[in-house]
């Protein structure tokens, strides 16, 4: 799975404070990060005063940080701030660097987009060029973190590498820089950004089946010029599919039931409340799963049901959390009883970085016994992923023939 990042004024830097090993500061005050990097020449102190010695100067390169005074995170622009490092042939030293260059380098070899009007400066906040990006695809040759600081972005441009730092703009790291015709043959979203969860479906601005140049591509979405002029992100998967079946079935639901605006599971709708539903046409997905198009008070909108014929799948809470998953099992090889299928992330814990998920897939009978079970794992995952798994079980009597499937002990971790 591919990650997305978007960096916008109000969003900051504060995933980056907590990674690393605590320093002589205030107790309320961020983690000095365990490794900077030095931007400049940069002069070594035996003490943390520019009128103690200095014998030796290091070039730009990656430093082990021992400590740092104590309010070295304070935002004072253009102030130095004193850090102490680990050399291997003079000992802890310290060093005077800026307080916005306190931060580590992270080299980078491919394009974003940048949504907005940009000034380029010479270094991370400082040394205006005078020229600006508006608007465009760039080349990244590194990005620079900072705790309590947004990132600076080092990018290829006319007059040489230089830098920008977000600020009311929208930043998507990976893109692809495309000429694709993307033809989208049926009503779609149009979209601000490359998200996998679409606008509220009365709040979104749709097009109508047509075929657009692309100038980008994140995953499945492509970026597009509107008759407008302006620029938005389009994706086959939130499209209205092109050939349908029709049906006239009524359809009972007898409990809250999800909706979504296209037959896929991120685009999540309101749900509806127990009711019986008229269906007026059905696709069926590459999953085997049959999607029916009913009439809500938000125009057209699309239920699943399960393969086995179910209407809705089983949703499973994460422990000790607030957050879910829907699975969607399916045995695919006999004996070993190894079990594919898909799971969407419905909901992720608020609050903390999340970002793996494992859980339990238990075979059980009709009476809920537990034959046998197996543990998954799915690393990377977002809020809205739809994603594959795979579980290989445990041994059970081959005799066994009607059984269903549970999953219990989700949880969501935080790898860091």
């Amino acid at each position: 799975m591919v990650g997305i990042k978007t960096f916008a004024a109000l969003l900051g830097a504060v995933m980056f404070f907590s990674y690393f090993p605590a320093v002589d500061a205030e107790e309320w005050s961020p983690n000095l990060p365990q490794k900077i990097t030095l931007l400049h020449e940069t002069k070594l102190y035996a003490e943390a005063s520019e009128s103690s010695a200095s014998w030796a100067t290091l070039s730009p390169q990656d430093v082990q940080t021992a400590g740092a005074e104590k309010d070295w995170y304070r935002p004072m622009f253009g102030e130095q701030k004193w850090v102490k490092i680990h050399t291997s042939w003079m000992g802890d030293q310290w060093v005077h660097i800026d307080w916005h260059e306190i931060g580590w380098l992270v080299p980078k070899d491919e394009f974003a987009d940048v949504s907005g009007e940009m000034p380029l400066y010479n270094e991370p906040e400082y040394g205006y060029t005078g020229a600006t990006i508006t608007s465009q695809i760039v080349h990244m040759k590194g990005i620079f973190y900072r705790p309590m600081q947004m990132p600076a972005y080092l990018v290829e441009s006319w007059i040489g590498d230089k830098w920008f730092t977000p600020s009311n703009v929208m930043v998507i790291e990976g893109v692809i820089p495309t000429e694709e015709k993307v033809n989208i043959e049926g009503e779609g979203s149009f979209f601000d950004n490359p998200s996998n969860q679409p606008l509220f479906k009365y709040n979104t601005t749709t097009f109508k089946p047509q075929e657009f140049t692309s100038t980008a591509r994140y995953g499945d979405f492509y970026k597009v010029k509107t008759e407008t002029g302006q620029y938005a992100w389009v994706s086959p998967r939130f499209s209205q599919p092109a050939v349908t079946t029709p049906v006239s079935e009524d359809i009972v639901l007898t409990e809250k039931t999800a909706i979504y605006s296209y037959p896929n599971l991120q685009s999540f709708l309101d749900p509806l409340a127990a009711q019986t539903v008229h269906a007026n046409a059905k696709v069926q997905d590459i999953w085997e799963n049959t999607w029916y198009r009913i009439s809500t008070w938000l125009g057209d909108a699309w239920i699943i049901r399960n393969n086995n014929g179910g209407i809705n799948p089983s949703t499973h809470i994460a422990t000790d959390t607030d957050g879910y998953i829907q699975v969607f099992p399916k045995v695919i090889s006999g004996n070993s009883h190894t079990v594919s299928g898909r799971l969407y992330v419905a909901n992720m814990p608020r609050y903390i970085d999340y970002n793996d998920l494992s859980f339990t897939l238990e075979m059980i009978d009709e009476k809920g016994n537990v034959l046998t079970n197996g543990e998954g794992f799915i690393p990377g995952v977002r809020q809205n992923d739809e994603v594959a798994f795979t579980v290989v079980l445990g041994q059970v009597d081959a005799s066994v023939k009607n059984f269903s499937f549970r999953v219990s002990e989700v949880q969501f971790h935080n790898p860091l």
